[in-house]
């Protein structure tokens, strides 16, 4: 098989890669990809533009190369402040989807950028929240200025795992607390039931109450003028609680999420259903793995309970 670089340079020099993107992303809108997603992969693809452009000329499919990309990416690693491995590997990621879609639409012989490998990223211990730290954090809701608002939504993500974006954009009629779950809708347009925790129905009623007038459609958190609760807001929102509970460990919505994926697996859950709860693909067990880590203390505990010898009758 021949490669594509080289199969047609005239013809492939004359495909700018400016309007090739924007065919894309209407292509990833149609196929329901989130304005999120969308909005990273244009960030990555036009930095990689604005990179193969730099002696001035127009960038073109003949660019879309693994030695540019390579060449690329090695300009990324050689800045003052290095971006993390996880970031560069997405990038990486973001340019072979582009490929594949290109190679397909083109009726191309094969991905131009086949023979980039994607860059290892080192395994490191998923950050989460102990017992004390959270009953800190839920304290610390009773010096804000909205506390049942506050008390809501930090129990609803510690109960529940979902992604900020998802806890975001929650309407009232998404949530049943007789059923005790809520929709989510999560990447790529797919809902999903969660369940939802007896504490945290509780203080989503006791939001739900402070509010009049609300309708199914209006959103489940909103600011003191009714506008819906950005994903910013929920991370400046979590960030000051954990400065005024002082906690030493850092914090945040994603935080929150490791937080639920641990508690609930050492608490006896299975990986299948925290898969399916935090909204993973089947196929994505790598990534459920993430979650799947426990800290040493959990692990000390784990083996005080089951440990072979010491259950041995005397």
């Amino acid at each position: 098989m021949r490669a594509v670089a080289a199969a047609h340079p005239s013809e492939l020099d004359q495909v700018r890669l400016r309007g090739l993107i924007d065919e894309y992303f209407a292509a990833l809108k149609v196929a329901g990809r989130s304005p999120r997603t969308i909005g990273w992969y244009r960030d990555n693809l036009l930095e990689f533009i604005r990179f193969a452009e730099r002696d001035g000329r127009a960038a073109t499919l003949g660019d879309l190369q693994a030695p540019v990309v390579r060449r690329w990416l090695l300009s990324l690693q050689s800045r003052p402040r290095r971006l993390a491995p996880s970031s560069i590997a997405g990038r990486v990621r973001t340019l072979k989807a582009f490929g594949t879609w290109v190679a397909s639409e083109l009726d191309l012989d094969s991905n131009p950028l086949r023979g980039v490998p994607l860059p290892r990223v080192p395994e490191q211990l998923v950050p989460s929240l102990r017992d004390p730290e959270v009953i800190a954090l839920l304290r610390a809701v009773e010096g804000s200025r909205d506390p049942e608002r506050d008390r809501a939504i930090v129990l609803l993500l510690l109960d529940t795992g979902v992604r900020v974006s998802e806890a975001a954009g929650l309407r009232v009629g998404d949530v049943d607390l007789a059923e005790g779950r809520c929709l989510v809708f999560g990447k790529g347009g797919k809902e999903r039931v969660v369940p939802i925790g007896r504490r945290a129905r509780k203080a989503l009623r006791v939001w739900l109450t402070h509010r009049r007038g609300i309708r199914a459609d209006d959103p489940l958190f909103a600011g003191s003028d009714g506008r819906r609760l950005t994903a910013r807001g929920f991370y400046q929102l979590v960030h000051r609680l954990a400065v005024r509970a002082e906690l030493q460990t850092r914090c945040s919505p994603h935080v929150l999420r490791h937080t639920f994926a641990r508690s609930f697996l050492t608490n006896g859950g299975d990986v299948f259903s925290l898969q399916r709860i935090l909204g993973h693909s089947p196929s994505s067990i790598q990534v459920t793995r993430r979650y799947v880590t426990l800290l040493d203390d959990d692990l000390r505990e784990v083996h005080r309970l089951a440990s072979p010898a010491d259950r041995l009758s005397r």
